[in-house]
This record gives C-alpha cells, sequence and structure tokens, in this order.
C-alpha cells in the first residue's frame, strides 16, 4: 500500500490517495456509510465471500458498514484497513508481518508505503533513532514501532496508528500467548507427528486460493523452505515452480545436486535459478550503489542477486512466492520466564554511544508476537523487494496454527529440526538430502563483496562518515579493521555482515 499521485486503482480525493499493491493474491476494497470510510488491503480467502464489494467506496447502512469492520479484525490472513472519519484515520492490521507498512506523519499529512525509501522526504542523517542504530550495528534488530529513523514508524502485527491533528499515535496489541513444548500422547509415534505436521501444511495452504501455474516455491535445498515447497507440489503436481538463489563455492554442487534430487523425486514446473555470484552485493553499478536513494540498509544485504531472481519469476508469470521464513520456530526451545535476557556486545569498532545504549536493546520493542520475531524481522528484509516486482510473498511458518504446532513439540523433536529431517526420510528422499555434509550458506560471496567493494568505499570516505561524525563508530579502529579486511576475503570473514551493514547505512545517508 502507498500514499502516491492519482492513478488507475487508487481510492482519492483531492489531493489524497492511497494505492493499494496490485497482485492477484490480494484483494482491495472500500465502503462507506456517509460518515466514515472503510479501506482495506487483503489476502484473498478461499471459499470466503467478502461483505466489501468495490476498490470505490460503495455507500452501505450502518449494520452492513459494522459488519465490515468486524471482518476485518476477524479476517484469518494477512490485512491492513484504514477508516477515515472527522477525527483523521486509523490504521490497523491483523496478523499482518508479511510485508512491512512505514508511516511518516507531519503538517497534518499520513504517508505510508511497504518501501522505507518512498518515505525519503521524511528522513535525514540527523534523523536517526539511537537505539535502532545500536540494534543494527550490533546485530540485534527488534520487532516493533520504531525504525531507523525517529520521523517514520512501522505498523508491526496487530497494532494501530491513529493519525489526526494531534500526530501520530501508535497502539501496540497484548502480548500473544505461547505454548510450552508438550509429551506426545499416548499411541502417537513419530510418523503420526509428520502426518498431523503434513496436514496441518495443507490445511494452511488451502485457507488461500493458490493458482498453480503462478505460484512459485523457494527451494534452497535448506529443511525450512524445501519441506514447504514439497507440500505444495505434491497438492500441484509439475505446477509449482521451484526458485533459488545458488550459493556457488565449495558447497554449491552439493546444493544443486539436493536440489535436482528433490525437484525430481516430488515433481515440479521447469526451475527457476540465479547464480548469486553474477550480482555481488556492493559491486559498481549495483542496486545500492547506482540508486542508493532507493535501497533501504534494511532490505536484503544479496539485493541484486535477490532482485534478478524476482525479474526471472515475473518473466515466467508468477505472481506468489512461498518463502520458509520461521521455520526455526519447530527447532526453537524458548527462554524461560523470568530467565536472564541477553545484552549484546558492540564490535570493536562501535563508538562510545553505541556501548552506552546496549542495555536498552530490548525496550520500547513489540510486545510477545504471534509469529516469531525472528520470522518478521526477516520478512522486512526480504518482501519490500519482492513487492516492488509486484510479487507477493507467502510464509506459512508464520501461520498462528503452524506456529503454535512448532512451540508445542516435545524438545526432542525440536533439536536439530529432527521433525523436519525425518519428513524427508519419511517421503523416500535420498540421504545427500536429509543429512547434507556441508553447510549452505551465502557467507563466502559476503566475505567477497566485504574485501572487494565495501573495503573500497569505506576507505574513500575516510573518516567522514555519517556514522563517526555522531559518536556511533571509532573511526581509528574501524580504518584498522578496514584494512585487515582489504588483505583477503578470509580476512574480511570475521567483520563480513558488520561492515556489510556500516557500508549499506552510509550508502543511504549520504543518498538523502
Amino acid at each position: 500500500m502507498a500514499v502516491c499521485k492519482q492513478a488507475e486503482g487508487c481510492w482519492a480525493r483531492g489531493e489524497d490517495c492511497i494505492r493499494p499493491l496490485a497482485n492477484p493474491a490480494l484483494e482491495a476494497r472500500a465502503v462507506t456509510d456517509g460518515t466514515h470510510t472503510l479501506m482495506v488491503v487483503r489476502e484473498r480467502a478461499a471459499g470466503r465471500a467478502s461483505l466489501l464489494r468495490s476498490t470505490a467506496p460503495v455507500r452501505v447502512d450502518a449494520a452492513v458498514y459494522a459488519r465490515a469492520v468486524e471482518e476485518c479484525r476477524t479476517w484469518p490472513l494477512q490485512s491492513v484497513w484504514i477508516e477515515a472519519g472527522l477525527a483523521g484515520l486509523r490504521l490497523q492490521t491483523g496478523l499482518g508481518g508479511v510485508c512491512p507498512l512505514y508511516l511518516a506523519h507531519d503538517n497534518g499529512t499520513l504517508t505510508g508505503s511497504w518501501q522505507l525509501m518512498d518515505l525519503r522526504a521524511h528522513q535525514a542523517p540527523d534523523k536517526l533513532d539511537e537505539k535502532e542504530v545500536m540494534r543494527l550495528l550490533t546485530g540485534h534488530p527488534r520487532y516493533g514501532h520504531d525504525t531507523l529513523f525517529t520521523t517514520i514508524k512501522r505498523l508491526s502485527e496487530r497494532s494501530s496508528a491513529c493519525a489526526g491533528p494531534e500526530g501520530l499515535r501508535m497502539v501496540y496489541p497484548v502480548a500473544a500467548e505461547h505454548a510450552r513444548p508438550s509429551e506426545l500422547s499416548d499411541g502417537t509415534d513419530g510418523p503420526a507427528l509428520v502426518r498431523s505436521f503434513e496436514a496441518l501444511v495443507d490445511h494452511i495452504y488451502a485457507q488461500r486460493p493458490v493458482t498453480p501455474g503462478q505460484t512459485a516455491a523457494q527451494l534452497s535445498g535448506g529443511k525450512d523452505s524445501t519441506n514447504l515447497a514439497i507440500s505444495l507440489a505434491l497438492a500441484h503436481p509439475r505446477a509449482i515452480t521451484p526458485c533459488a538463489l545458488l550459493i556457488g563455492g565449495e558447497a554449491g554442487p552439493q546444493q544443486a545436486t539436493r536440489r535436482r534430487m528433490v525437484i525430481e523425486h516430488t515433481g515440479f514446473a521447469p526451475d527457476v535459478t540465479v547464480p548469486a555470484a553474477d550480482h555481488p552485493p556492493l559491486a559498481p553499478g549495483s542496486l545500492r550503489r547506482a540508486h542508493p536513494e532507493a535501497i533501504s540498509p534494511l532490505d536484503e544485504p544479496h539485493l541484486e542477486a535477490a532482485d534478478a531472481l524476482a525479474q526471472a519469476l515475473m518473466a515466467r508469470g508468477i505472481s506468489t512466492v512461498v518463502t520458509g521464513f520461521g521455520g526455526d520456530e519447530v527447532a526453537r526451545v524458548r527462554r524461560p520466564e523470568g530467565g536472564p535476557v541477553r545484552t549484546p556486545t558492540a564490535p570493536t569498532w562501535c563508538g562510545e554511544r553505541v556501548r552506552d545504549l546496549l542495555g536498552e536493546v530490548n525496550t520500547g520493542i513489540s510486545p510477545v508476537t504471534v509469529a516469531p520475531e525472528t520470522a518478521l524481522v526477516a520478512l522486512e528484509v526480504a518482501t519490500p523487494l519482492l513487492a516492488r516486482r509486484g510479487l507477493w510473498t507467502m510464509a506459512p511458518f508464520t501461520e498462528p496454527e503452524l506456529v503454535r504446532f512448532g512451540q508445542r513439540l516435545p524438545l526432542e523433536w525440536k533439536r536439530d529440526k529432527r521433525l523436519l529431517t525425518e519428513r524427508f526420510a519419511a517421503r523416500g528422499l535420498p540421504d545427500e538430502v536429509v543429512h547434507p555434509v556441508l553447510r549452505e550458506n551465502f557467507g563466502h560471496l559476503m566475505e567477497t563483496a566485504v574485501h572487494e567493494y565495501a573495503t573500497g568505499l569505506l576507505r574513500g570516505w575516510g573518516k567522514d562518515l555519517h556514522l563517526v561524525e555522531q559518536g556511533y563508530l571509532d573511526a581509528s579502529v574501524l580504518a584498522e579493521t578496514v584494512e585487515r579486511a582489504a588483505l583477503s576475503p578470509a580476512e574480511a570473514a570475521p567483520y563480513r555482515m558488520g561492515l556489510f551493514l556500516v557500508t549499506a547505512i552510509e550508502l543511504t545517508l549520504r543518498a538523502l
């Protein structure tokens, strides 16, 4: 959703305009009772007829309007809705979280977008939120209303925003209730647990009107995304498009072999892949360097490769991408109530301002969320670039029923993602798929990018960094680290994400 110039498909009144994201997985409807107007963008639900009939506000009586509002509150899938009245605007989100909505309020005007950099008119180097900078630089992002800029807020899951004459007021929801690990009931064995998992995933897919020929599933080779992709492909044989970024490097052949085995064994549509090494982060001419005004530091680190994959999926006619974000919940053992809260440590190049804020890493954040916080943070990184290409993201592991299933798993079924591993075996997949020898990740690519490109940028800027000027970084220690990272990719390895984030933040600040 975005505030925009008037165009086809917008809700408009005078100079005011709202443009819903156009995607077959979503519906956008508006109604008015003459006093209030309700506008909603939400995922389509299978077998559910909507009371909201049109993209232009339809006049309804008070009773129908009240039912439409109540339907928003009880909608089972992703949704955002806005009520406009004499007192101003109220925005709310239900389960939310798949695609973030950023808001800025200034001089009586509310601006919002699923793209943080669409709000760059409200951004400036001197408007940084110091706690958010600390969280980024220490590698401890948290989920809530705050963003990198004090002038911009995030509409986090189940929360609301009220915009009126007094400004923008953000309201958090009550904390979600989470279940604890339990024991399997008598007579329930491993195969039965795997079948229960499969049935639940099938149920989640059935909640949406899936169009197989327009649906892709991430199939990186990891346990999370691969399990979800298998379920979707079994429901729609040879119609679901598998997709992935190929990691290359030492584990590249293993990833390629494992993916091929899954595809051949299960039955997918033709594969769509992009070698990540062909689109390295921070390279000259890359998106982040060529268009820094449009790229957020929160965007996917391997943005260039991910965008190339998104474009390839668009060319295939894909409109929805299923991801494995949130799968770690089936392996997560939660901290007992009252246990110690971990305080992050700061990289050596961080300045005193960061160190002074370490104790506040967990303050002002969202109450306990329905979906895992780690999944919501990951989705905020990955989904905006897909939305820019008109692609909608599905994340089944963030659905409440599957979240609760993961929370209640007995501890022995969480360790090493035993449930997901045994599901591979139950489907007859080869041992190379079930038990890969090498770890598969993009670490080596980021090490090379930092060594070859980030160090050159940071050397060129020297001490002339916004983050140094504001006390977030120690210029001398940073310079020493940059020189070490410039020696080789191996020397850059311990600092790869830290130096990448410093570079990404600076690129954005310099473009404002």
